[in-house]
């Protein structure tokens, strides 16, 4: 971690020298001499990161070398903070502003050479202490040893655990065995794939399959091969050969210890040519993997089975979802068990245990390798109500200090240190989320983008480059999705075991720690802090704070007034959900602030000083209570989203959803805009708004019909947008949009609320269009006919959007459509889906359809529907799907209704009966 501190300051520094040319030269000079020291320490940095948990001297170097770094952090914004200062100079004229600020811009600067110069100092006694000590005499070679020893470690310890370490495997087992051993008439070789994260059992479920008798006796050589992450091609090549004689009882030629590659290749096919062979690579974190070595596994017409085992999707996406077994965590009945087999002696808990039991194992998320560890731990201790509460409450702890957990963290770890230096930092960031907490992707990307987390790459923005971290975070498996019924998920979480993890870490590290208790905060020594439930005084030893996030906080004044006027270097402030109602002039003084969330707050006005925060990057008021943003907004040149608008109501029912704050036309001179959600439309809006070219995200309300021509002027120019809202100021107004001669062609995302003559014919030209919401349109035209052209849409709400009386969904069309909603079609009285269409179709909502008495005919074509849901739908319906209609729906797992009137819900339970009586005439 100390490596990734020193990776994200040389960052800072590099882009610091070049953007202040104004610095004195004592100072500059003083900064480019640490960042060369840094740059020649950084180079041992990987390897000591990895000594210092067996080398105490290393360690204790580590933590030097991180509170150095930590140390020019602050003085590098502070410095920037006076700069900020002094530019501002209280409203006064700049001559003024030169000459009376003169002293104090030499006295700060005296003091900031000095700090640098002490800074400088000790770095050079840092780096002459490793070299005095011999504390990193074997440079970067190790990291091979030490990660190829680790792993070694670990896949001996998961492959050779006892029985009772082992449970819930036996589906995957059969299944495996079988896809080993059954040919089904074609000897083609096949590769099959083994994913999930680290812990979950990869490793001994195929060592079950492998040993199987089944398998033994099936094949004519087989062999298991470790690979390491810093793998050598040759040598794995060599190790294969050997374990492929070994497998046949046959001595290895000596000649193979000579062998180059080409020469193991060739040996290789010539012993597998004629033989039936099962090949497991263990542990795969690469696709090259495969495409270095395939080439020895020819297809032989005999058989032949390869087994990679793999923490990475991305190493399994070539080999076809048939051939790929995603594991999923234990079931709660499962992980009870197997907690038990190692927590017990007779395997049974004490009912006086049994909710701490139940509390550990929930908490390790059906992980066996948490399970089997902590179970391990608890073993040892007494059998105390009272210990077991203790150990529940402090598990982060636990996983810090105590030894028997060691083993579960090392192979953890392995995925960890796996990661670059800034997807450590992301990672480690999430931590601060409470446990089990959905965090929105696009929240968690404005703040590693607001923390600057996030490296410049190319033409791409910030926002894209930090998508890609997520997306990558959860190919590792370090993050997992929030399902989110057929919509394109916009959540993740951390499995707790890893949240447990990366708090050890980030405390250990001073990068980010939690606090749930009310007392004073007073020796907090981490940059970034996450407050649960309540909060006490924030002392001025926080200082040095970077990020503070409250969860469900009760904050007194007091305390927010501290906060703002001590903590002046703080760039991320999230109070979402808090109590607080008003903000403090204070406030305005966290000059490095780019991150402000008070979503979901009391907060009534903003103060219209909040225009000095000229580094604000995301300002966040969505569901407040603030009705117009001040002009003085529009001078946050910096500022990337804004998002302001509230939810009033029901989208499925009500026009009128949407309620935003009045916002000063001024804000479309903003060009850094990214996310612009919610404005009202004016002459001057709708004109303007086609200034914002970067524009990715935008919701305008207020629309009227004349606005149609210059808005749709405004929307051509728009060519990043990717998703958009428009909507009409009343629901009779119409909404104009039809000479949008050349769209967004990137949009992805498009609702469309008010009345339209016709539905814009631009729309069939959006390819990339996943997700439409035509609300309260009143077309008179099926709008089918022209959404059908979409490729690739997923979501698709009609609400109030069609006043004809039939639907038809024709063969071909909605391919990839998961998710359906009717809603308010008044006259709708029937629908028709042919046979061929919609074929991955998972829900079906239908809403406030009065004329709507069957269902929709051809739905029984729908093999993958999960879901049919209806909302005050007719009771005649109702009736035919519990009867004589039932036969159509036997497919669909879940049909519910739910009357709004009475408050009703119940689950619908497709008749049987036509289907029986034709059984018993047939027979």
């Amino acid at each position: 971690m100390a490596e990734s501190a020193v990776d994200f300051l040389l960052q800072t520094l590099a882009s610091l020298l070049q953007q202040e040319a104004s610095l004195l030269q004592g100072l500059r000079s003083s900064l480019r001499e640490i960042q060369l020291e840094l740059q020649s320490m950084h180079s041992f940095l990987k390897d000591a990161d990895r000594k210092k948990c067996s080398d105490d001297r290393v360690k204790t170097w580590v933590g030097q070398v991180r509170e150095v770094v930590y140390e020019v952090e602050d003085i590098i914004d502070e410095y920037l903070y006076h700069v900020a200062n002094e530019e501002r100079g209280g409203g006064l004229p700049r001559r003024v502003c030169k000459i009376i600020l003169l002293p104090r811009r030499y006295c700060y600067k005296r003091q900031i050479a000095s700090k640098l110069q002490e800074i400088r100092s000790k770095i050079f006694e840092i780096s002459n202490r490793s070299k005095r000590y011999g504390l990193l005499e074997e440079g970067s070679t190790s990291k091979m040893q030490d990660d190829g020893e680790n792993w070694q470690r670990s896949g001996e310890y998961l492959s050779r655990m006892p029985d009772d370490g082992i449970v819930g495997i036996e589906k995957n087992k059969n299944f495996l065995i079988q896809r080993l051993t059954d040919e089904n008439g074609r000897p083609e070789s096949v590769v099959l794939c083994v994913v999930g994260m680290g812990g979950l059992g990869k490793t001994t479920l195929v060592t079950k399959a492998y040993n199987s008798p089944n398998v033994k006796n099936h094949f004519d050589c087989h062999a298991w091969i470790t690979v390491s992450q810093s793998y050598k091609l040759e040598e794995l090549l060599r190790s294969l050969v050997k374990e492929l004689y070994k497998s046949n009882k046959k001595s290895v030629p000596d000649a193979v210890r000579e062998m180059n590659t080409s020469d193991l290749f060739e040996t290789v096919i010539d012993y597998l040519k004629d033989k039936r062979y099962v090949i497991v690579l263990d542990d795969v974190w690469e696709p090259n993997v495969w495409r270095d070595i395939h080439v020895a596994f020819q297809n032989n017409e005999c058989g032949g089975r390869v087994i990679i085992t793999t923490r990475k999707e991305n190493v399994s996406s070539s080999f076809g979802d048939e051939n790929v077994l995603q594991l999923k965590p234990l079931g709660n009945d499962d992980a009870l068990v197997l907690f038990c087999n190692k927590a017990f002696l007779n395997k049974s808990c004490p009912p006086e245990l049994k909710q701490y039991a139940e509390s550990l194992v929930q908490k390790c998320e059906g992980l066996p390798l948490a399970i089997v560890a902590i179970g391990g731990l608890m073993s040892t201790k007494g059998k105390s109500s009272l210990e077991w509460k203790k150990i529940e409450d402090n598990l982060s702890w636990q996983l810090s200090s105590n030894k028997e957990l060691d083993r579960m963290k090392s192979i953890l770890l392995l995925s960890y240190n796996d990661l670059p230096y800034t997807l450590k930092h992301c990672f480690l960031y999430c931590s601060l989320f409470p446990e089990d907490y959905a965090i929105q992707q696009n929240r968690l990307i404005r703040l590693w983008v607001a923390e600057g987390f996030v490296e410049e790459r190319g033409e791409q923005t910030l926002e894209e480059v930090a998508a890609e971290y997520v997306k990558d975070l959860i190919c590792r498996s370090m993050l997992q999705v929030v399902e989110a019924t057929a919509k394109v998920s916009k959540e993740v979480r951390m499995h707790d075991v890893l949240r447990e993890l990366a708090i050890s870490i980030g405390r250990e590290e001073k990068f980010c720690n939690v606090h749930v208790s009310k007392e004073e905060i007073q020796s907090n020594e981490a940059r970034r802090l996450s407050l649960y439930n309540c909060i006490g005084s924030i002392q001025s030893s926080t200082c040095h704070l970077r990020s503070l996030m409250l969860f469900s906080t009760e904050i007194p004044s007091l305390s927010f007034k501290s906060i703002a006027s001590s903590i002046k270097l703080l760039r991320v402030l999230d109070l979402q959900g808090s109590s607080i109602d008003s903000v403090p002039d204070e406030l305005v003084e966290l000059f490095n602030l780019r991150y402000l969330s008070l979503k979901n707050t009391n907060v009534e006005v903003l103060p219209k000083s909040i225009g000095r925060l000229q580094n604000l990057q995301t300002l966040d008021i969505k569901h407040s209570k603030i009705k117009s943003l001040p002009k003085e907004v529009a001078k946050l040149r910096e500022l990337r989203h804004l998002n302001t608008y509230s939810y009033l109501a029901n989208r499925l029912i009500d026009f009128d959803f949407y309620d935003f704050p009045k916002a000063p036309a001024e804000i479309c001179n903003l060009k850094c805009l990214r996310t612009l959600q919610c404005i009202g439309a004016d002459d001057e809006t709708v004109r303007k708004v086609g200034n914002l070219t970067q524009l990715r995200r935008l919701v305008i309300g207020q629309v009227k019909r004349y606005h149609g021509v210059e808005l749709c002027a405004s929307l051509q120019k728009l060519n990043s947008l990717l998703t958009l809202t428009v909507m009409a100021i009343t629901e009779e107004e119409i909404l104009d949009l039809d000479v949008l001669s050349h769209p967004p062609i990137h949009l992805e995302f498009l609702l469309l609320s008010g009345r339209m003559e016709r539905l814009p014919p631009w729309i069939r030209s959006l390819k990339d269009l996943t997700r439409v919401v035509l609300h309260w349109s009143q077309l008179n035209d099926d709008p089918l006919s022209s959404l059908q052209a979409l490729p690739n849409l997923v979501v698709l709400c009609l609400i109030k959007a069609y006043i004809g009386k039939e639907l038809c969904i024709r063969c071909g069309c909605f391919l990839k459509l998961k998710q359906l909603v009717f809603s308010g079609l008044l006259q709708l009285d029937r629908i028709y889906i042919e046979k061929g269409s919609m074929i991955c179709i998972e829900e079906i909502v239908l809403v406030n359809c009065p004329e709507l008495k069957s269902a929709p005919e051809g739905i029984q074509y729908l093999t993958c529907l999960q879901s049919l849901a209806l909302r005050d739908m007719p009771g005649e319906l109702v009736m035919k799907i519990q009867g004589d209609e039932g036969v159509n729906l036997q497919h669909i797992p879940q049909i519910i209704h739910f009357n709004s009137t009475k408050c009703v819900c119940e689950r619908l339970i497709p008749s049987k009966m036509k289907k029986t009586t034709e059984e018993g005439q047939r027979k």
